[in-house]
């Protein structure tokens, strides 16, 4: 995976650590990828596999009391990320590259208008009047479909609803024209038909202002309908990453094969009593993650393992098309049924 023209952003081997009472958590542990201009990449896995880690690592958001980025690289057009200093951060933050947090209720200011606080981040990055930051703030609550936008500029997160919230949200980070937007579990909370609205409009969104997006999700069905190119994580690390349509085709890291088989499947025919196979669930549990994983961190709940892949660390395996496995039994995988 070698850096390209093309590419916005650059993560090589982030390493992103923790310090706690049961010692030191290996939260990130050695992820790479790439984002390129305009592209909608999904980073997937279950809760607790480092994708808020590896987000808030890009924006430098881990608190320094207790976490720090341990090594790796940042690149944001070629300007290092991890060197950067905090005012130049600052600035950068919420300007060129913007989040959309999980839970709007907790990330919105309880106290402040969601005008108001639109409107502080166009003054502060655009260096626009009050003024032109509040008409800004009606655009872009009018842009997310707010219906009578201009009375929500006045009102606060508590008399909105969640789908609203999350509107606003999207608005903010969209304010000051990004060019690279992060939303972490934009849909968690919502019910199905505001979830499928609120993807629909960043992509729609995408497509007007050329945002290039990172999604950050455990649910592979939101990946499938989204996103271009797809990063799966497992314990800290990255395991496969593929184009959407290969990933879903032929997954070959045995941890996304079962991520694949935990999803409800409406197209596979019942038998002659009626019944549907049951949802197979991966055996064990994730690894601590305050202890070194010498081999692979799935092996002990994989069932292609072999004894090299409990001692000794996979590889990366390029099998073309820009789909890469990180797996010693890449080829045993793929000979078997999905």
């Amino acid at each position: 995976m070698s850096a390209t023209a093309g590419n916005i952003l650059e993560v090589r081997d982030l390493q992103t650590q923790f310090n706690t009472l049961d010692g030191v958590v290996r939260a990130v542990d050695g992820v790479s990828f790439d984002l390129a201009r305009g592209e909608t990449l999904g980073i997937v896995g279950e809760s607790g596999c480092g994708k808020s880690v590896t987000a808030l690592s890009i924006l430098r958001l881990i608190p320094p009391e207790t976490g720090r980025i341990a090594a790796g690289s940042i690149k944001f057009e070629g300007e290092e990320l991890t060197t950067l200093g905090e005012e130049a951060m600052k600035g950068l933050r919420g300007h060129r590259i913007s989040m959309i947090f999980q839970e709007p209720m907790t990330s919105l200011n309880p106290v402040l208008t969601v005008g108001t606080q639109i409107a502080e981040n166009v003054v502060r990055h655009m260096g626009v009047s009050w003024r032109a930051a509040r008409e800004r703030s009606f655009e872009m609550l009018d842009l997310v479909r707010i219906a009578d936008a201009r009375r929500r500029l006045d009102e606060y997160p508590h008399q909105l609803s969640g789908g609203m919230r999350q509107r606003v949200m999207i608005a903010m980070a969209l304010s000051c024209d990004p060019q690279v937007l992060i939303a972490d579990e934009p849909t968690t909370a919502l019910d199905v038909t505001i979830q499928a609205q609120i993807l629909q409009l960043m992509l729609e969104l995408k497509e007007k202002t050329g945002t290039a997006i990172v999604l950050i999700t455990h649910d592979l069905g939101v990946v499938a309908e989204t996103t271009e190119r797809v990063v799966v994580m497992y314990a800290g690390r990255k395991v496969e990453e593929a184009p959407v349509e290969a990933l879903f085709g032929q997954p070959l890291h045995p941890y996304t094969r079962g991520l694949m088989r935990a999803i409800p499947r409406l197209d596979i025919e019942a038998d002659a009593a009626g019944t549907r196979p049951r949802l197979q669930e991966i055996p064990g549990l994730v690894p601590r993650l305050t202890q070194p994983i010498p081999g692979c961190a799935f092996a002990p709940r994989c069932g292609f393992a072999t004894e090299r892949c409990h001692v000794e660390p996979p590889p990366l395996v390029d099998v073309g098309a820009g789909h890469t496995v990180v797996c010693w039994e890449v080829d045993r995988v793929r000979a078997s049924t999905p």
